[in-house]
């Protein structure tokens, strides 16, 4: 098995973003797609600079998470021959379900084990993606948790690439203003409006 084989495995993926997917802009997204496919042609150099992205909608299933993904995997196919620390470059994190396995992970000895070695990566990998932020209420513990995290990233200049179903303003009302600032104010905002296009034509990028 390759390095490349070994990140995209150790990067947790779902399966299904794991084959191309493509995606079509309606009219009013074909800016902001092409924006993102410039980030994703040069995501080496994103990544080099600790810069951070906020892809957001108010809508569902119009490319945020594929978006994402996207930039995910060319990382790592850029970065295929470099050897790096836990065999992490990249990371995808459903935000919703880690903070649900690491409550889980107080009782059960074997979540235990797998929380500690993704929060491991999640502080080193050069790249995480953290998705569907505020798609709950965000306890405090939660609040405190995300906020360690994207803290020790930002302050290390690693980059994040965050999605949300909240827009900005919306994102505020959830978040303390210390995680809120760390989320969107250090990142590049991407807005789609377009609808749920999950079966839409593609866009190959």
């Amino acid at each position: 098995m390759g390095l490349y084989e070994i990140y995209l495995n150790n990067s947790q993926i779902p399966k299904r973003y794991l084959k191309s997917i493509s995606l079509i802009p309606a009219k009013q997204d074909e800016q902001v797609f092409k924006e993102l496919n410039d980030i994703k042609l040069n995501i080496k150099d994103f990544v080099n600079r600790g810069d951070n992205l906020l892809i957001c909608s108010n809508n569902c299933g119009n490319g945020k998470t594929t978006w994402a993904i996207k930039l995910l995997k060319e990382y790592i196919v850029d970065i295929s021959n470099t050897k790096f620390k836990n065999n992490c470059p990249g990371l995808f994190i459903n935000v919703t379900n880690f903070l649900n396995e690491k409550k889980l992970a107080i009782s059960d000895p074997e979540m235990h084990q797998k929380v500690i070695e993704t929060e491991r990566n999640i502080l080193s990998a050069k790249l995480v993606v953290f998705d569907d932020l505020g798609v709950k209420d965000i306890s405090q513990f939660d609040m405190g948790n995300l906020y360690y995290w994207i803290d020790e990233r930002t302050n290390n200049l690693k980059s994040c690439i965050f999605t949300s179903n909240l827009m900005p303003k919306q994102l505020k009302t959830i978040l303390d203003e210390r995680l809120y600032s760390r989320i969107v104010k250090y990142s590049t905002i991407k807005d789609i409006k377009d609808g749920d296009n999950r079966n839409v034509g593609e866009y190959r990028c």
